[in-house]
């Protein structure tokens, strides 16, 4: 078990973010209650997270706190994820996790209190995993979600199709008819703009 992955992946997430797409996909990496205690500003949590990444405090905390906002508070993700658990965590580490997260998020520890609009959803994501039989409600609705088709970020294919997904979804005569329609208007609007060449250039037409 690598306990230094999320630090790891979040100071590399800081600095090349355009993987957070791809990251926001993929399971937790192991490692994600220290970044939780350095966001939090536990001294011991940070000294140890600096003296391991070798990289100045102020840019470990940066990193922490972006891993959180971005990865474990993107959009579409699940209560476990927003905790930054795994749905097998115990209700000791869930509970944990959510004090941490609280923490770095109160007035006395964020700058300016701006992380305070993020309190709902941690309390949200805590109430839906607080006892066994919330919990178990609550994994109920992912399992029936996934098995109505949604993906593990939270969408479903139904809600937003790409233009891939539809045009899989077209029956094949359908398809061709679309494919046949567009070909007739490409081949008509390029004879046009010949003769409109044609015209402007003084050659004769064909």
């Amino acid at each position: 078990m690598d306990d230094w992955a999320a630090l790891k992946l979040a100071l590399d997430l800081l600095y090349v973010p355009w993987r957070v797409r791809l990251v926001r996909e993929q399971p937790l990496p192991e490692g994600v209650p220290l970044l939780l205690r350095v966001a939090a500003d536990d001294p011991a949590s940070k000294e140890a997270a600096v003296e391991a990444a070798g990289r100045p405090n102020d840019v470990v905390r940066q990193a922490a706190t972006f891993f959180i906002e971005q990865i474990l508070l993107s959009p579409d993700a699940d209560s476990y994820r927003v905790l930054g658990a795994s749905p097998t965590a115990s209700n000791g580490e869930l509970r944990h996790n959510m004090a941490l997260l609280m923490r770095w998020q109160h007035p006395d520890t964020a700058c300016n209190g701006e992380r305070s609009i993020f309190a709902t959803r941690i309390a949200t994501a805590r109430n839906n995993l607080k006892t066994p039989d919330r919990r178990a409600a609550y994994d109920n609705e992912r399992r029936a979600a996934s098995g109505n088709g949604k993906i593990e970020r939270g969408r479903t294919l139904r809600e937003k199709p790409d233009r891939a997904v539809r045009w899989a979804s077209q029956e094949p005569r359908s398809r061709f008819r679309r494919t046949r329609h567009h070909i007739a208007h490409g081949e008509l609007r390029t004879r046009s703009l010949r003769r409109v060449l044609a015209f402007l250039l003084g050659r004769p037409r064909h």
